[in-house]
């Protein structure tokens, strides 16, 4: 007797077991998360799904979510959604809008969430279905919920003693670069979904040719006014991140609305060089050339590809700087004294006042090596010391006092946070690191791969040119 009871137990308790087993799949059918973006606002997402070996009858397609935890917690049914219902066996597929703001534990997201996704099919509606296994995950979503943020710059003004409004600013010829540094991730290197669209605008009483961008965060904008340009115009951007994120809020270059109109200095050619048509650095060269601040060969070339001396940059910065060449010390200032630097030397002067506002240093040994190529590494290290000094003579170019430039508010301002690289070739403890993550980070300079910086390289005088370009351009914040 006590082993029939026996036998009897058992079998109850195998049926039973198979009854939990067939209940744990309710209804035959596999779905699927096809396609999921990587990044998504706050409040929800778009997900693609299919389902597949549907049984007959009835069936839902359910999605469930969960905020990633390193150790998993349940599926919540109060975070499931009903994608689709679906009766036969035929297969089907489709886009379904993940609603985060009508769940339970999900409707409070912030950037850098990471939300897990997994899809059951069900005779059951959320509320009463069977919850999928807590290892189940199909596809996963970062979240990014803040606006994208950095600074826009305008050509270097010709009024260099103005600070005043950033847009009524003047151009110094008709052609010039327009320009922007945009970031998406603040200080979570880890919830950044990308610049998108800059959504430029003009007005005015003339067309402008579509902007060039963005390219790793920098918006780029290159034209020229034409000849029947006149009045009142303004250009703006709001950049957006990739899924939309955006503050709203136009920031203009310049702004129609305060009289800034086109005048006839506006609307003259830059100065130009017989070899720089067409190069990639042209707009840069002839800007600042029509300010003064370089200038070419007696032949009538700029030699954009060619090298230049350290000596020849100690000129061009302290240009710059607001000297000319009978501004220049006679003498070498105390400190500045260097064997390989003679008082007959033409670039003496210029060497000697670049070392003592604390620009450019020698290379040990009591030598200034004036004669050796100028590097990309030393070009953006003189761009920092400028900046380390707080700037230069009271109404030049690098004048702090003056209107708002990039060296001035943008270098070091952003904690790292707007364009980002790992070079292979920039060593931490180099003189050259810091400057190099700064420049690169606000767009003064560019690496020569998206794994080098190339230091050690010579500087073109094109690259030059366009490293003092935008560091010196007039910015303000988004």
């Amino acid at each position: 007797m006590r082993k029939k009871v026996f036998t009897l137990l058992l079998l109850t308790v195998f049926m039973l077991a198979q009854f939990s087993t067939a209940s744990a799949v309710a209804v035959a059918g596999d779905a699927s998360i096809t396609a999921i973006p990587d990044f998504s606002s706050g409040t929800g997402v778009d997900l693609d799904w299919a389902a597949t070996g549907m049984a007959a009858g009835t069936k839902n397609i359910l999605v469930w979510a969960r905020v990633y935890a390193a150790v998993p917690v349940a599926y919540d049914p109060a975070d499931c959604q009903l994608i689709a219902t679906i009766i036969g066996t035929s297969d089907a597929s489709g886009t379904f809008a993940f609603d985060f703001t009508t769940t339970a534990n999900l409707n409070a997201l912030g950037t850098g969430d990471q939300v897990e996704f997994t899809l059951s099919v069900d005779d059951q509606t959320c509320a009463t279905a069977d919850v999928p296994a807590i290892d189940s995950v199909m596809a996963v979503n970062y979240v990014d919920s803040d606006d994208p943020y950095g600074f826009r710059g305008s050509p270097p003004d010709v009024d260099v003693t103005t600070p005043a409004v950033i847009e009524d600013n003047r151009v110094a010829c008709n052609t010039f670069e327009l320009w922007g540094v945009a970031g998406d991730d603040d200080v979570i290197p880890d919830a950044y979904s990308g610049v998108g669209p800059w959504n430029p605008s003009v007005t005015g009483t003339f067309a402008v040719p579509a902007p060039i961008g963005a390219d790793d965060e920098v918006f780029s904008w290159v034209f020229s006014f034409p000849s029947t340009a006149s009045g009142a115009w303004s250009m703006s951007i709001d950049p957006e991140d990739a899924i939309g994120n955006t503050d709203g809020f136009a920031d203009y270059y310049r702004d129609g609305t305060l009289l800034t109109t086109v005048d006839a200095a506006e609307l003259a050619d830059c100065e130009t060089f017989s070899d720089i048509s067409g190069h990639e650095d042209e707009v840069y060269v002839r800007y600042l050339a029509s300010l003064g601040l370089i200038s070419g060969f007696a032949d009538g070339t700029f030699g954009p590809d060619n090298t230049l001396t350290r000596a020849e940059a100690s000129a061009l910065f302290e240009k710059a700087n607001g000297y000319d060449d009978t501004m220049l010390p006679a003498t070498a200032p105390a400190g500045c004294e260097f064997t390989d630097v003679a008082a007959s030397d033409w670039f003496a002067g210029w060497v000697w006042q670049a070392c003592d506002d604390g620009f450019m240093n020698g290379v040990g040994g009591g030598l200034f090596d004036p004669n050796n190529l100028l590097t990309r590494g030393q070009v953006v290290t003189i761009i920092h010391n400028i900046w380390l000094n707080g700037g230069g003579t009271a109404g030049s170019y690098l004048d702090f006092a003056g209107p708002s430039t990039t060296l001035q508010d943008e270098w070091n301002n952003w904690g790292d946070t707007l364009r980002h690289a790992a070079w292979t070739d920039v060593s931490i403890g180099a003189f050259y690191a810091y400057p190099v993550i700064y420049a690169y980070e606000v767009g003064v300079a560019d690496g020569t791969s998206a794994t080098t910086f190339s230091p050690d390289q010579a500087a073109t005088r094109g690259e030059f040119a366009k490293m003092l370009y935008r560091a010196l351009s007039r910015t303000d914040n988004h």
